[in-house]
């Protein structure tokens, strides 16, 4: 039997280990579907091809294969571009297939025909077009290697609905299919840099340690926890990191960020980069006087934005492992770790108090709080939304790496029920909790249905406070409390909408039912959705300067340093 280029490219896809293919259907990618059914490969389809791509990036976040989406010409494609935008920002591996109309009909105003590659160039790490159907496997082969290359992120593939039906080799054939893309190992450190950051290290009263996404594609928490244990460093993680240092570990304060990092005098910062969220490495952020050592993969990330003491290319286990057995173990107390643990304990004690809350509607703190006491060991968490990703990022702590999903650095909304989604397949019997706001929830909320045609038992908690929370209260506090405009939402019954997609739902009113109401979604068995009901009014940790303006308002104090 002969096979078109797509039972080749699908071919191609099986030898580098993908399973799963996250996908809308079309016309122009129908070969890639029937070679699926061969090769055995599971087409997990979605209702919107952005949820697709979403999905590809959180399977890519907590597997160890590739996440591959894979979507029709035009429209299809044009759907993608927020989810590859996210996932390019978060610098997460991921493969889009893209139909595309028939060479011999370019520039002719074919169906559905437009410059995909122009679009999505600028938001992956390349955007390719295969005009000859052999050849399919090669590109299939470079766009993972490339995905998973310093920087990770979204390379997109497009063959054309012609390419895709040219006759190919015998399916299965090993001669036009090629070897799984060899990923790049684990590139040591240069020694002469490796003893310049060694004796920084060593000279250091008191040194933190900044740890993001790299560590987790590096498999690198062992090797970060070894590193900071050493030489009794705190550990500071992005959100793409977290975990990474087990919460209740005596070297992680995040409660204290502001004080260790306003205090430091040297920041090894490692796998992430000087973007907004570390304040472009910037005072006063980091203070121009601390020391600091970057280590990175990526070439290009290595003293953009801040000019560093010492640069290291290299992954980020063999440098923070090699990095550890040049210094010597710190045997003796560091005092300032004692003022950053008081005033950790002290913000958390604060904020403990105000989660405790039983006013009526509930507060966002509070449920965020309930739900994550109710989830078992193991859960990974997805939070999505403004508002209350705000309050959840306070109280949700994954009890190790991998665990623990949210927009990322794109902060795109949305991401919630996709990444949701996509966490089950990749861990079928691990519990996956999401909490999202109900704005968020809106944008992807069909793909619940995904979830129930694909028996996917996920928990989501919807925070319905009916308005986008975030917006409205900054409308108030900046323009008036008759000038709210545009972000008041109708009280959806969430619950409801789960139910008529064929999955539980329920809604909550009162505090104390929260973590009883998620024990029987956990035990739901099918995917299921907790609606509560929660207090518009309430100050969000990243509202905007001067809520305290608004009469009868007070804004929360939460860490006291403020969020992790």
């Amino acid at each position: 039997m002969t096979g078109d280029a797509g039972h080749l490219g699908v071919a191609q896809l099986r030898r580098e280990g993908v399973e799963v293919l996250f996908s809308l259907n079309g016309g122009h990618i129908a070969p890639i579907y029937d070679a699926c059914l061969e090769a055995g490969v599971r087409i997990v389809d979605v209702r919107h091809e952005d949820a697709a791509v979403h999905m590809a990036h959180a399977y890519s976040r907590l597997s160890e294969r590739t996440g591959v989406a894979c979507v029709t010409a035009g429209p299809g494609v044009t759907n993608t571009v927020t989810a590859l935008a996210t996932a390019h920002a978060a610098g997460s591996p991921l493969l889009l297939l893209g139909g595309k109309a028939p060479v011999k009909q370019f520039d002719l105003g074919a169906l559905q025909d437009v410059d995909q590659v122009a679009i999505l160039r600028p938001i992956t790490k390349a955007a390719w077009t295969v005009l000859e159907g052999a050849r399919v496997a090669e590109y299939i082969n470079a766009a993972i290697r490339l995905a998973h290359a310093p920087l990770p992120g979204p390379v997109y593939v497009e063959i054309p609905t012609d390419v895709l039906r040219e006759p190919g080799a015998p399916v299965g054939a090993e001669a036009r299919t090629l070897p799984p893309a060899r990923l790049a190992g684990r590139p040591g450190p240069d020694p002469d840099l490796l003893a310049r950051a060694a004796e920084l290290v060593e000279g250091a009263a008191r040194p933190v340690i900044v740890a993001g996404s790299g560590v987790g594609w590096a498999g690198a928490h062992a090797d970060l926890r070894a590193f900071a244990e050493r030489i009794q460093a705190p550990v500071l993680t992005t959100s793409l990191g977290r975990g990474a240092l087990p919460a209740g570990h005596p070297l992680n304060l995040a409660a204290a960020r502001s004080f260790l990092l306003g205090g430091a005098d040297l920041v090894v910062v490692v796998a992430t980069r000087f973007n907004y969220v570390l304040g472009y490495g910037r005072p006063p952020r980091l203070p121009e006087a601390a020391r600091i050592v970057q280590i990175d993969l990526a070439p290009e990330e290595l003293n953009r934005n801040r000019v560093t003491d010492v640069a290291i290319q290299a992954d980020a286990g063999a440098a923070l492992a090699a990095l550890a057995l040049a210094v010597s173990p710190r045997t003796r107390p560091r005092p300032w770790l004692d003022e950053a643990r008081l005033r950790h304990d002290r913000a958390r004690q604060a904020l403990a108090r105000q989660a405790a809350s039983d006013a009526r509607p509930i507060h966002p703190l509070r449920l965020c709080r309930d739900v994550a006491r109710a989830a078992p060991p193991g859960t990974v968490f997805v939070l999505d939304g403004g508002d209350i990703l705000s309050f959840g990022r306070l109280v949700v702590e994954p009890d190790g790496p991998g665990r623990f999903l949210d927009p990322g650095p794109y902060g795109c909304l949305g991401v919630g029920l996709p990444f949701a989604n996509a966490a089950k397949v990749a861990r079928p019997s691990t519990p996956v909790v999401c909490i999202s706001g109900d704005g968020a929830l809106g944008i992807n909320l069909m793909e619940f249905d995904t979830a129930v045609r694909h028996r996917l038992p996920i928990v989501l908690v919807v925070s319905n406070n009916a308005a986008w929370g975030i917006e409205l209260n900054s409308q108030r506090v900046d323009f008036g409390e008759d000038r709210v405009i545009g972000t008041l939402l109708r009280d959806c019954r969430f619950d409801r909408v789960a139910q008529a997609l064929g999955g539980h739902g329920e809604r909550v009113t009162e505090p104390a039912e929260i973590a009883t109401a998620v024990g029987r979604a956990l035990d739901a068995g099918v995917p299921a959705l907790v609606d509560v009901v929660t207090d518009p009014t309430a100050a969000s940790p990243d509202l905007t300067r001067g809520l305290a303006r608004v009469p009868d308002r007070q804004p929360l104090t939460v860490w006291g340093e403020g969020r992790p």
